[in-house]
C-alpha cells in the first residue's frame, strides 16, 4: 500500500494472517494491535509509553477467544476491513501527509489507532495508562514514560520481571542513542586513539571534573590542536581506570547537535528534544556531557526573537552542579 513502510505492509499482513487463523469475519483495529505488538518498533513504542506488552498481548488473545465469533467450517474465510480499521490507517496516512513524512511506520499507526476512542483495543492501552500524547511525544521527540533501559529490554520498571533484550541500533532507545555519542563505549571497543602531547591539559581537565562546583572545564584553541582529542583521551583514561575515584564509571556523552536540530520544524520541538537529552544523561550514574564548538549552542534551537536556546536550557544545570559539562571553542 502506497505511504506505508515496508515493516508497517508487513504488520498489517500479519493484522490479516492473525484474523484469517482465529476464522474471523471481520479485521478490527484488535487484531491491528495485536500484530503492532509483535513488531519491534511497536513493541519498543508501547513499552516507552509505559505499556506492558505481553499482558496486553493476553488481554487480546482472551478478546479473541470471548468476544469474537469464529465462522464455523473449514473452508477458507473471507476476512473483511471494518469501518474503524480502514480510519486508523487512513488517520495514520494523513497524520504523515500532515508530517511531510514519506512512509507511515508503526509509530504513525499506534498513535491513528487512538482515534478510535470506542474500540476495546485503544481501552486496553488506556488502562495501562497510555495516551496518544505519549505515543506522539516518543515518537516526535524520544520522550518516555519510563527509564531507558526499561524500553529497551523489557517491561517497565514496575513490572517483578524486567526483560533483558537488546535495543534495536536502527530504533534508539533513548535520547542518548539518537542525539550523544558515548565517548567512553567507544574507548572500550578500541575506537578511539590515544592522546599524545596532552597530558598536562588532559591532567588539569581531570582536577577542574573532580570539583564540587565550577566543574565544566573548556578547552580553547585553533582548529585542529586536539582539543577533541583531549575528551577522547579522557574517555581512554576512565576507561583504564586511570582516574580518581569520583570519575570512576563516568561516561562522556558528545552531543550532535546536527542530529538535535534535524526536523525540529515547529516551535518547542527542540526544546523537548533538549530536555529529554539532559534528562536521560543525568539518569546515569555518572555522566559527563561534551560540546564540540559550544559557541554553538548560543542560538541553537530558538525560535526567530525567542530566548530560549540551548545554553540557557544547560545553564541552570551547570551552575547547580546537577551537570558536568566539557566543552571545546576556538
Amino acid at each position: 500500500m502506497s505511504g506505508l513502510s515496508r515493516d508497517l505492509q508487513m504488520t498489517l499482513q500479519a493484522a490479516v494472517r492473525e484474523a484469517m487463523v482465529r476464522r474471523h469475519a471481520y479485521l478490527t483495529v484488535e487484531h491491528l494491535l495485536y500484530a503492532l505488538l509483535h513488531d519491534d518498533r511497536g513493541v519498543q513504542i508501547v513499552r516507552a509509553c509505559g505499556g506492558q506488552v505481553e499482558a496486553l498481548k493476553a488481554q487480546l488473545q482472551r478478546f479473541f477467544a470471548d468476544d469474537l465469533e469464529a465462522v464455523a467450517g473449514d473452508g477458507p474465510v473471507e476476512t473483511r476491513q471494518t469501518l474503524a480499521f480502514h480510519r486508523v490507517v487512513q488517520h495514520a496516512l494523513q497524520q504523515v501527509a500532515n508530517a511531510e513524512k514519506e512512509e507511515a511506520d508503526a509509530g504513525d499507526l499506534l498513535a491513528a489507532l487512538f482515534q478510535e476512542p470506542d474500540s476495546h483495543a485503544v481501552a486496553l492501552l488506556r488502562a495501562q495508562g497510555m495516551t496518544r500524547l505519549d505515543v506522539l511525544k516518543f515518537i516526535s521527540h524520544g520522550i518516555t514514560k519510563v527509564p531507558g533501559d526499561a524500553v529497551a529490554g523489557g517491561e517497565p520498571a514496575s513490572e517483578s520481571a524486567i526483560g533483558t533484550g537488546e535495543p534495536d541500533e536502527d530504533l534508539p532507545a533513548d535520547p542518548l542513542v539518537a542525539f550523544a555519542s558515548n565517548l567512553t563505549e567507544r574507548a572500550a571497543k578500541g575506537q578511539l586513539d590515544p592522546l599524545v602531547g596532552r597530558a598536562a591539559e588532559l591532567e588539569r581537565t581531570v582536577h577542574i571534573l573532580a570539583r564540587r562546583r565550577k566543574n565544566n572545564p573548556i578547552f580553547v584553541g585553533e582548529t585542529g590542536v586536539g582539543k577533541t582529542a583531549i575528551a577522547e583521551g579522557l574517555a581512554l583514561r576512565i576507561h583504564s581506570g586511570q582516574v580518581p575515584e569520583d570519575l570512576k564509571g563516568a561516561e562522556i556523552f558528545a552531543l550532535d547537535l546536527g542530529a538535535l536540530l534535524a526536523g525540529t520544524k515547529y516551535r518547542g520541538d527542540f526544546e523537548a528534544r533538549f530536555k529529554a537529552l539532559v534528562s536521560a544523561i543525568r539518569r546515569r550514574q555518572r555522566p559527563i556531557l561534551f560540546i564540540d564548538e559550544i559557541h554553538t549552542i548560543l542560538g541553537a534551537g530558538s525560535a526567530q526573537g525567542g530566548t530560549v536556546d540551548a545554553s540557557n536550557l544547560l545553564k541552570p544545570l551547570l551552575q547547580s552542579g546537577e551537570l558536568r559539562c566539557m566543552g571545546s571553542t576556538t
